[in-house]
């Protein structure tokens, strides 16, 4: 089964430390202090790479390292 189908299927995914809508922080990069939630992995290598769907009200890639999370939604 595909990654991201995994995911939005709440199954355990190995190194895959967040779940599906997890309302997250941006702690690193461009995003940085940016809000919002968990909609889907894109890969795992070298670390999970998420979609997080912004409060500001689009879509960004951010890698695992840069999440902290908020609370589960």
């Amino acid at each position: 089964m595909h990654i991201g189908l995994l995911f939005l299927a709440g199954e355990e995914i190995p190194g895959v430390l967040y779940k599906h809508n997890n309302y997250v922080e941006i702690i690193g990069g461009p995003h940085c202090g940016s809000r919002g939630s968990l909609i889907t992995v894109l890969s795992l290598v070298p670390e999970p790479l998420y979609v997080v769907e912004l409060e500001a009200g689009y879509d960004a890639k951010i890698a695992q390292s840069a999440i902290r999370f908020v609370a589960d939604n």
